[in-house]
């Protein structure tokens, strides 16, 4: 057992506002759970919604005995201690854990055991790169659900690291798409895109992403109305209040094919919006949405990472110490970020 005692901590306050702490009580394990010495742990963009405007900040913080509210759910690190009641784990096994109410943007975290939040990092991945686990899985499960066809052509909705961890998903199943077109109003994240395995890229500052995407792969009309003849579309983008221009939902119908498309929904909505949803009427398109991941797509994603089918590294766009948790909040909001990682460094 871990003797009682203070550890560091990132602290969200308001919207806007986060502090570094020092002096947060250390968890103790409960029944079925370990302790994490966290090594590294991401700011996942659901985390940067709750910066925003305190978009699900209930489900986004754990509360310490102090009142500080410690985000972070993504995050690789070693065993440091056992509860009660758990086999099979041993204490200085690196692991990946991934939390339902944050606690990860700490020097340790309490986890369950259970194949859906802890799992084994195999030899020969690196313990940073780790901490993108879970936004790998999420990728895999949404390539899983929209159930791409060869030669189907794929539009994607925001190419952060979500976006792109679903064009590096396609490409590690080996599937063979037609066109896989990222959408997103931020260069660096296009240009990464083509990096990653993107075929073409749409700018939607650059006008009607319609248009733009219909230039690359057609059109196609009938009594149900126009496509731009896209199988399937992942929003990875969601709802954005302050962004221009229709929710990417909306565009997503329009450019669906006119039978038989899927559109699969995972970016978070900041707030109710108005679409224009006849084409959903229309064209009959399935939406559904993706939440997490099948407990062996985490293992999956880490198998990837192991056999150098998929560059995490490459993702990872800023490395600050907890003690600059504030820093690393106001580099996420920037729009070169993809990836930035809090890291615990100790003595």
């Amino acid at each position: 057992m871990l003797e009682l005692s203070t550890m560091r901590v990132a602290d969200f306050i308001d919207p806007g506002q986060i502090a570094a702490r020092s002096d947060a009580t250390r968890p103790v394990p409960a029944a079925g759970e370990v302790i994490v010495a966290v090594e590294a742990c991401g700011i996942c963009g659901s985390d940067l919604h709750m910066f925003r405007n305190g978009s699900y900040r209930d489900q986004l913080v754990r509360a310490t005995p102090e009142g500080y509210h410690v985000p972070g759910h993504e995050f690789a690190g070693t065993i440091a201690a056992i509860g009660e009641g758990v086999v099979g784990w041993s204490v200085g096994e690196r692991v990946v854990g991934v939390t339902g109410l944050g606690g990860g943007m700490a020097d340790y975290v309490a986890v369950p055991v259970n194949p859906f939040q802890l799992v084994r990092m195999p030899e020969g991945v690196d313990m940073i790169e780790a901490a993108t686990t879970e936004q790998l899985a999420d990728g895999l499960q949404m390539v899983r659900k929209a159930a791409i066809k060869p030669g189907e052509h794929v539009v994607i909705f925001g190419v952060g690291i979500i976006g792109l961890s679903v064009i590096q998903a396609i490409r590690a199943r080996g599937i063979e798409a037609g066109q896989v077109i990222a959408v997103d109003v931020h260069q660096a994240r296009l240009e990464a895109a083509l990096a990653q395995g993107a075929t073409a890229v749409v700018n939607a500052r650059d006008g009607d992403v319609f248009d733009q995407v219909a230039a690359i792969t057609g059109t196609e009309e009938g009594y149900q109305g126009k496509s731009a003849r896209i199988g399937a579309v992942i929003d990875c983008a969601g709802y954005i209040k302050h962004m221009p221009g229709p929710p990417p939902l909306e565009t997503a119908l329009r450019l669906i094919d006119l039978d038989g498309g899927r559109i699969v929904c995972f970016g978070a909505y900041e707030d109710r919006m108005t679409i224009d949803f006849g084409p959903m009427i229309q064209k009959q398109p399935t939406i559904m949405g993706s939440n997490g991941y099948a407990a062996e797509e985490l293992v999956e994603a880490l198998a990837y990472m192991a056999e150098r089918k998929v560059d995490r590294a490459s993702l990872i766009s800023h490395r600050f110490p907890i003690s600059q948790a504030p820093q690393a909040f106001a580099a996420q909001c920037a729009p070169e970020a993809i990836k930035v990682m809090l890291t615990m460094e100790r003595n």
